[in-house]
C-alpha cells in the first residue's frame, strides 16, 4: 500500500466518523432513542411518540457503518506500518504521512447540493428564516455525497412532519455558512414546507 491509497483509506475514515455524528444526532431528535432505546411502549404497542421506520433505518445505517468503520480501522493499521517501512527503507525520499484533519473532511461536506428557488409566506420555510437564493448543503441527514434525487429529500420531509429537521445553508456573496431549523408541518399553502428547493447541476 502506498501513501495515496493510505490517505483515501484516512478520509472514508473520517466521513464515516462524520456520518456517525449526525445519524448519532438523529436518534437523540426521536427523544434520545439511541441505539436501545425501546421502540414500544408499557403496553406493548408501537410508540406514537417518535418515528419508527426513520429509528429503525437510521439503526441499521449506524450498524452497517460501524462494520465499515471496523473494517477499515484495520486496514488503516496495517497501511501504517507498510508504508513506514518503506519510508524507512528509503533514505532518500522519506515521506510523512498526513492524517487527514476533520476540518479538512468537514468542509467536503458544506459543499452545496440544492438552492432555494421560493419561499412562500407565511409558510414553515419562511417561518424557520429560508431565503431565496439560499444554498442547501445538508438537510437532515442529507448530503452533497449522498443524495441522489428529490425523492430522498421528500421522503425524509415526509418522515418529519412536525419534527424538527437541521439544515445547514450558504447565503449571500460571501457564502456564509449558518443553521436554520425547520418544522414541516400543514400550512394554508401546498405541501409540508412551503418552497421549492432545486439539485445544483
Amino acid at each position: 500500500m502506498n501513501r495515496e491509497e493510505l490517505l483515501a483509506l484516512m478520509k472514508q475514515k473520517d466521513d464515516i466518523e462524520s456520518e456517525l455524528r449526525e445519524l448519532s444526532d438523529e436518534l437523540k431528535s426521536q427523544d434520545n432513542i439511541g441505539m436501545t432505546g425501546e421502540l414500544v411502549d408499557k403496553e406493548g404497542y408501537p410508540r406514537n411518540d417518535i418515528d419508527l421506520v426513520r429509528v429503525r433505518q437510521t439503526r441499521q445505517r449506524v450498524i452497517c457503518l460501524q462494520n465499515d468503520h471496523k473494517a477499515l480501522m484495520k486496514q488503516i493499521e496495517a497501511g501504517l506500518i507498510q508504508v513506514h517501512e518503506n519510508s524507512a527503507n528509503s533514505s532518500s525520499n522519506t515521506t510523512d504521512v498526513t492524517v487527514t484533519t476533520s476540518s479538512q473532511t468537514a468542509r467536503s461536506n458544506k459543499e452545496p447540493f440544492l438552492r432555494v428557488d421560493i419561499v412562500s409566506n407565511e409558510s414553515p420555510a419562511q417561518a424557520a428564516g429560508l431565503h431565496v437564493g439560499d444554498y442547501v448543503c445538508r438537510i437532515g441527514t442529507i448530503r452533497k455525497d449522498n443524495f441522489r434525487t428529490m425523492q430522498d429529500v421528500a421522503s425524509l420531509v415526509s418522515n418529519s412532519e412536525n419534527r424538527s429537521i437541521t439544515l445547514l445553508i450558504e447565503r449571500g456573496s460571501a457564502k456564509e455558512q449558518q443553521t436554520v431549523t425547520l418544522i414541516p408541518k400543514k400550512w394554508s399553502g401546498n405541501g409540508l414546507l412551503g418552497c421549492k428547493l432545486t439539485p445544483l447541476s
